[in-house]
């Protein structure tokens, strides 16, 4: 439900330039100021910001946690390092330059090796990365 388009319909983000409805982060803290200082229950306030009961919780988490940075938007993708080590990387070079592999036998060999398994599309990306593919 959080990536759905949501309409906040509480008056204070119609009536003032101050309260933007698309800044998530003022939307969500306001949701929770309104249930935990003015005493709303948290059925109506989630319906008057367009936010569901679960992203309500995860909001108060969030902040609980976090403080304000909890409620601001947050980068998607990978939150960790890549598998893809420098060691792979120029496993896969040498692979490539010592016995021209394809990035199918590359990729076996990593697993064989170092028992991770990569896609021969990841191996080719790397090779592409450093002009040791051939178009």
């Amino acid at each position: 439900m959080e990536n759905q388009k949501k309409t906040v319909r509480q008056n204070v983000f119609r009536e003032s330039d101050f309260f933007n409805p698309r800044d998530k982060g003022q939307v969500k803290y306001e949701m929770l100021r309104a249930h935990f200082y003015e005493g709303r229950f948290v059925t109506r306030v989630c319906r008057e910001f367009g936010y569901s009961r679960e992203s309500f919780y995860q909001a108060l988490e969030s902040f609980r946690k976090e403080g304000l940075a909890g409620l601001a938007l947050k980068r998607t993708g990978k939150k960790k390092p890549d598998k893809v080590t420098p060691e792979i990387i120029g496993y896969v070079i040498y692979q490539r330059a010592k016995f021209d592999l394809s990035g199918a036998a590359i990729a076996r060999k990593i697993l064989n090796r170092f028992d991770l398994k990569l896609h021969k599309r990841t191996v080719e990306r790397i090779l592409g990365h450093y002009g040791l593919l051939e178009q």
